[in-house]
């Protein structure tokens, strides 16, 4: 009896798993990025202090090391301009206050080489983070928002370093 309720359990595991390789699902893997990109000078030209710190944790966690120095042949620049932001309202209150904001922030970089010609780029990177709690006291609100931001920085420097994985080096 055991052995039949076991195959019944096998058969729906079995139906979803070749679905989610059928629609061509796959767990992100391992960094591999180029082995030109294994050394970059940064060019950060970003206002978000956030952002600078988590791009260079998460260069680091890939296995990239980055150096002061200026391009050179074999040493590539990672250039990355000033971080975009864009606010939607998504809800009202009755009394018209946004309680709600969706914000889309994106990074657009380029692999420079020593002539400062981009090799690869521009890139953009972007993700969005839901923001509630807008029509709270301001003290409440820049406290929350700004936790917010330090979360979606981290996970916009993740995405950025994860795009290196596509350049064609």
């Amino acid at each position: 009896m055991s052995l039949q309720l076991r195959s019944l359990w096998f058969i729906p595991i079995l139906v979803v798993t070749l679905l989610l390789s059928a629609c061509g699902f796959q767990l992100r893997g391992e960094l591999n990025v180029p082995v030109q990109l294994q050394t970059l000078v940064v060019s950060l030209s970003n206002h978000s202090q956030d952002f600078n710190r988590d791009l260079r944790i998460a260069l680091a966690q890939a296995g990239i090391e980055t150096i002061d120095a200026e391009p050179s042949a074999n040493l590539y620049e990672l250039k990355v301009n000033p971080l975009n932001t864009e606010d939607t309202v998504m809800a009202r209150a009755t009394d018209n206050d946004i309680t709600q904001v969706q914000r889309r922030i994106s990074a657009t970089y380029f692999i420079r080489n020593e002539t400062g010609k981009a090799l690869w780029g521009p890139r953009t990177v972007s993700t969005s983070i839901m923001l509630n709690n807008q029509d709270a006291e301001q003290s409440i609100k820049a406290a929350y928002n700004a936790e917010q931001m330090q979360r979606v920085s981290r996970q916009l420097a993740e995405e950025l370093v994860y795009d290196l994985n596509y350049a064609p080096f």
